[in-house]
């Protein structure tokens, strides 16, 4: 039986300093959400510097409004560095990485012929993509592949499918072979009609009756997908693509038997699996690369 509720696991890497308290009361008094540990632990030690400050240095000793304006400065510093964003990351964790963007070259990755290639792949974490079969090889050694998918998920599904379709996707999650990491990217972009377009091509080669009107037929329907549906602004709609990483070929190998399995037998996670090529993800990192340059 399908399961009606879930929740994200602890990763493997957390710390004390990650463990949460509830400081609400039972009357709801309080904060109405977890705190961790590292925040309040940082919240005491800005307190005790707050006081050493006024009470060792020459911040007491300017009167009340030296007092008062330290006070205001320390409070929102300290809220800044404190304060965590929806990753339970601290404001002071992310000082290093502002660091590297306050220099107008830490900000833009020059991508001309005549520039290095090495800034580039480290902002994509992508060494190279095999002209062969359009495998990805990551700078820290990992490899994998990009696939355009269709899942089989719908809001107008029986409740029985649904239930079929989470126990499959808990399944397969359970399989996953160890260290591949797998990432999904949803993109708007337009129809792609290179299979269509190859089709028709073949239905006209293959005719056997020579007819002028099926000719034309044909060749209308080759300048309708290849000049006003193949890769067109205004007809776009929501594309998904799945993006795999695995520290072996071993691995990687594990993981698409897995995805094919789901896809040939039943389908239930993944309609339709369509491993990129070279070509394609030539056409897909450039849709990515054209939204970070917006």
């Amino acid at each position: 039986m399908a399961k009606t509720r879930f929740k994200i696991p602890t990763t493997l890497d957390a710390t004390y300093f990650d463990m949460e308290f509830n400081l609400q009361s039972k009357s709801g008094v309080g904060i109405n959400r977890p705190v961790s540990a590292k925040i309040i632990l940082s919240v005491l030690l800005s307190g005790f510097g707050w006081f050493y400050l006024v009470a060792q240095t020459f911040v007491g000793k300017g009167g009340f409004p030296v007092i008062m304006g330290f006070t205001i400065c320390w409070t929102i510093l300290s809220v800044l560095l404190i304060k965590a964003d929806k990753t339970n990351r601290m404001g002071i964790e992310l000082i290093f990485s502002m660091l590297n963007y306050l220099p107008k070259s830490g900000r833009y990755v020059p991508v001309r012929m005549s520039d290095s290639v090495y800034r580039f792949q480290e902002l994509l974490n992508i060494k190279d993509v095999d002209p062969e079969d359009g495998m990805i090889h990551y700078l820290d050694g990992q490899i994998g592949h990009a696939y355009h998918i269709v899942g089989s998920a719908s809001a107008l599904m029986f409740d029985q499918d649904k239930q079929r379709v989470l126990d499959k996707v808990d399944s397969f999650y359970r399989k996953l072979p160890v260290g591949v990491e797998v990432i999904y990217d949803t993109v708007n972009e337009g129809h792609i009609v290179d299979e269509q377009l190859a089709a028709v091509a073949e239905t006209k080669a293959n005719l056997k009756v020579k007819s002028k009107g099926l000719n034309v037929l044909l060749d209308e329907q080759r300048d309708i997908l290849k000049y006003a549906i193949n890769d067109q602004q205004g007809l776009t709609s929501l594309h998904q693509y799945l993006i795999v990483r695995a520290p072996s070929e071993a691995a990687l190998s594990e993981f698409e038997n897995l995805l094919i399995g789901d896809v040939e037998n039943d389908g239930l996670m993944f309609r339709l699996a369509k491993t990129l090529s070279y070509e394609e993800m030539e056409r897909y990192l450039g849709s990515v690369i054209k939204v970070l340059d917006q």
